[in-house]
């Protein structure tokens, strides 16, 4: 969680992970800028990102 109104969850496994403040801004800071070069995303209020890892096979 961030101050200011900004907010940040990881979820792992529905998990949410604890972040420290360093590692929450550092997220937060990176995925707004990454996402505001993106085309109908400069000026977004909500982002989600969804990210599925292949199994590992046996």
């Amino acid at each position: 969680m961030i101050k200011e109104g900004k907010e940040l969850h990881i979820y792992c496994d529905g998990e949410e992970l604890p972040l420290a403040p360093f590692i929450s801004k550092l997220y937060y800071d990176t995925i707004v800028a990454m996402a505001a070069n993106l085309k109908g995303a400069e000026t977004a209020t909500t982002i989600t990102i969804s990210l599925t890892r292949p199994t590992a096979s046996s």
